[in-house]
C-alpha cells in the first residue's frame, strides 16, 4: 500500500481528532482547509482567529507592494497577501468589483460604500484607481485590531469598529468580500447588511455547495505568515439565495469568484461565487 492510500485509509477509518494528533506527532503539515462540523461550534476560539496580531502585521507588510501595483498601470491580478503574483482569478475578482462599482455609481457624482470586512482598505484603494472620476464616501467595518493598520495606510477612509456604528446609516452600495462566511449567525448578519443597503448589496468570494447542505470548515493560513486559524461557513447556495431574496432583494447577476475549496473530510467541494442584488426590481436612481 503506497503513502497516498495509507493517508486515504486513515481519513476514512480514524476520527479526525486522532488524525490531527498523529500528524502533529509525526511532524506532518496540517491541512490548509479541513471540515469541522455541520453547525457553528459553540465557544470555539478559532471564531476569533482573524484578531490574531499576525494578521494585521502581514496585511501591513504587503501593503506597499499592493498599493504600487493598484495605483499604477499593471494588470490588477493580485492578491493582498501575494501582490507579486499574477493570477487570472484575482484579476476576475477585481474587474468584477469594478463592474459593480460602475453599476452602482452610474449617473452619480458621489457614491457611498460600506465595505463590511474590508480589512485595511484594499478594495477602497482599488475603487479610487478604477473610477477616479467618482467621489467616494467609503466606510470599512472590520475588527478593532485592524484599525491602526488601516489608519497607517489609508487615513482618508472611515473605519467603523462595530456594526452599530457602521449600520447607523444607509449606503448606496454595501459590499462584502470574503467575509460573511465568518459571521456565526450569518442570517442575522445578512439581514442587517441588507437593511443598510439603500440600493445595492454585493456579496462575493462566498464558498457554496449545491447538494450536501451547509457546514463549517477551518482554514490555516500559515503560508501567508499568519500564525492563526479561523473557522467559516460553507453555505448551501439555495438556502443563502432564498434568505437574501426573502429580504426584499432581487438577484441581478451571479459571478465566479475564486477557486474550489477541497476541505479535508468535507462532504462536498465548495466553489466560490458572488451575487449582486438590488433593493427593488425596477430602475435604480
Amino acid at each position: 500500500m503506497n503513502g497516498n492510500r495509507i493517508k486515504a485509509a486513515a481519513r476514512r477509518w480514524l476520527p479526525g481528532s486522532l488524525v490531527a494528533w498523529l500528524k502533529r506527532r509525526l511532524g506532518m503539515p496540517a491541512s490548509h482547509w479541513e471540515y469541522v462540523a455541520r453547525g457553528w461550534p459553540a465557544r470555539d476560539p478559532r471564531a476569533a482567529g482573524w484578531a490574531h496580531p499576525s494578521v494585521a502585521a502581514a496585511l501591513q507588510q504587503n501593503w506597499p507592494a499592493y498599493a504600487s501595483i493598484v495605483t499604477g498601470t499593471a494588470p490588477l491580478g493580485l492578491w493582498p497577501l501575494a501582490p507579486a503574483a499574477r493570477d487570472e482569478l484575482a484579476h476576475n475578482l477585481m474587474m468584477t468589483f469594478g463592474y459593480v462599482l460602475a453599476r452602482a455609481g452610474h449617473g452619480r457624482e458621489r457614491l457611498s460604500v460600506l465595505d463590511w470586512g474590508g480589512s485595511i482598505g484594499h478594495y477602497a484603494l482599488a475603487a479610487q484607481a478604477l473610477l477616479p472620476e467618482l467621489a467616494l464616501d467609503y466606510t470599512i467595518r472590520d475588527l478593532p485590531e485592524l484599525r491602526a493598520a488601516l489608519a497607517a495606510v489609508q487615513p482618508g477612509v472611515t473605519f467603523a469598529p462595530s456594526d452599530e456604528a457602521a449600520l447607523s446609516r444607509q449606503y448606496d452600495l454595501v459590499f462584502v468580500s470574503n467575509a460573511i462566511q465568518y459571521a456565526p449567525d450569518w442570517r442575522a448578519q445578512t439581514t442587517a447588511l441588507a437593511a443598510g443597503a439603500r440600493h445595492w448589496l454585493f456579496l462575493t468570494c462566498i464558498p457554496v455547495v449545491r447538494r450536501s447542505g451547509g457546514f463549517v470548515i477551518v482554514q490555516r493560513p500559515y503560508a501567508y505568515d499568519m500564525r492563526t486559524e479561523y473557522i467559516s461557513w460553507v453555505f448551501d447556495r439555495g438556502e443563502l439565495l432564498a434568505h437574501l431574496e426573502g429580504l426584499g432583494l432581487t438577484l441581478v447577476r451571479e459571478f465566479l469568484a475564486g477557486g474550489p475549496i477541497d476541505a479535508r473530510g468535507a462532504p462536498e467541494i465548495a466553489q466560490h461565487e458572488g451575487f449582486l442584488l438590488r433593493r427593488d426590481s425596477g430602475s435604480v436612481t
